[in-house]
């Protein structure tokens, strides 16, 4: 064990020399996603006033037929009523984004782009108002024939958000950390395995290396502790810079009715880090055999890049899901970290999720390990040019 970290502290110096593994593993993940999510904030918010101030073209045809829906909306101030005959013509010609047409016998087709957003925003807004005008126009016959407004509406509804502001930001929270954190343990690993194994042959000082007395079991062991190490800095800059935009204060998705609280949640971060060590630990093993099997960093890189498309397409599993997550879930790498983070960023973690997770992540990065092991312990694999 002595000489597994004596190589551990010989392969850190050496990374921290190196000021792109600074870069990747500290730098980046600490300031890019504050600096990312505040930004995005700023324009969302600017887009939503924008949009709000925005007054659309709508065309109208045969408006005559109706004259008191196109009063209406011309009141409004939010739409500039335009006349025509063809709807389609109407949206080259009058640069309008949305149609009204008004038939004999009273109905309303509305023609928009769905391949525009402001068409999709104008038609939002202008079934807004139709509603409306339908309503008004039902009651005001109801009070003609001496009805009253209560046959409308026989009861109300009214919906009761049950979950407290706490749990609610969590809910929130849960959506955007899981995916980020996964990518930046990934991202964190691949830079740090790829340089101090692909790396260590384009520089020739592997066949250095592999004559001291240090046996290879030992060197794996290094390296892959070494990847580990750097790819855990790498999560918890990154966490640190969630953290800090949280407590910023500034909104990450514009104005929002929700009630919720993003207040730093300490020990669910702390459970979040210990529940991923060996995920790392199996991101660092899987990706230090790719570096050893690879003949340059160029070669290793890009086939770690096709592993990064699976673990996004599991953690992106994770936000897009609906359902409650079945038992097998939490046999399978990655989504089963992604979904426990979640449940301990809402509270509801169970304990049986967290035994299976952990012990399932616990397998895979042994077998990854030995896998890595194997890999660099076969010259034909290692020393191939």
């Amino acid at each position: 064990m002595k000489k597994v970290l004596l190589l551990f502290k010989k392969e850190m110096r050496e990374a921290i020399r190196d000021s792109r593994t600074f870069l990747v593993c500290i730098i980046i993940p600490f300031v890019l996603y504050p600096v990312l999510f505040i930004t995005m904030g700023f324009f969302l918010q600017i887009e939503e006033k924008k949009e709000a101030r925005l007054i659309y073209g709508v065309g109208a045809v045969n408006p005559s037929l109706m004259p008191d829906l196109f009063a209406h909306i011309d009141t409004t101030e939010k739409f500039e009523v335009l006349k025509g005959n063809e709807p389609l013509v109407m949206f080259e010609k009058d640069k309008v984004k949305i149609v009204l047409e008004v038939k004999e016998n009273s109905d309303i087709v509305v023609y928009y782009n769905g391949a525009s957003k402001s068409s999709r925003k104008a038609l939002k807004r202008i079934n807004a108002l139709i509603t409306e005008f339908k309503d008004s126009m039902i009651k005001r016959h109801m009070h003609e024939i001496g009805l009253s407004e209560k046959i409308l509406t026989p009861f109300s509804v009214s919906e009761m958000n049950i979950a407290p502001a706490k749990k609610m930001g969590g809910f929130i929270l849960g959506i955007a950390i899981p995916y980020l954190l996964l990518i930046l343990a990934f991202q964190g690993a691949m830079h740090a395995a790829a340089n101090t194994t692909a790396g260590e042959k384009e520089r020739k000082t592997i066949e250095t290396l592999l004559v001291t007395d240090i046996r290879r079991s030992e060197i794996i062991l290094g390296k892959c502790l070494l990847t580990f190490t750097l790819a855990l800095l790498a999560t918890v800059a990154g966490l640190l810079g969630l953290i800090v935009t949280m407590q910023s204060g500034i909104s990450l998705a514009g104005t929002t009715a929700i009630d919720f609280s993003l207040a730093v949640p300490w020990l669910s971060c702390i459970l979040i880090l210990i529940t991923m060590l060996p995920l790392i630990w199996f991101f660092s093993s899987v990706l230090v055999a790719i570096g050893s099997a690879s003949r340059s960093i160029k070669q290793a890189t890009t086939y770690s890049t096709y592993c990064m498309v699976v673990v996004l397409m599991l953690a992106l599993f994770s936000v897009v899901r609906t359902t409650t997550p079945e038992t097998i879930v939490f046999f399978i790498p990655v989504l089963n970290n992604a979904v426990l983070q979640q449940q301990i960023l809402i509270g509801e973690t169970k304990g049986l999720d967290l035994l299976i997770t952990m012990g399932s992540c616990i397998v895979y990065a042994i077998l990854a390990y030995l896998f890595a092991k194997r890999s660099f312990e076969k010259e034909e694999i290692l020393l191939r040019n």
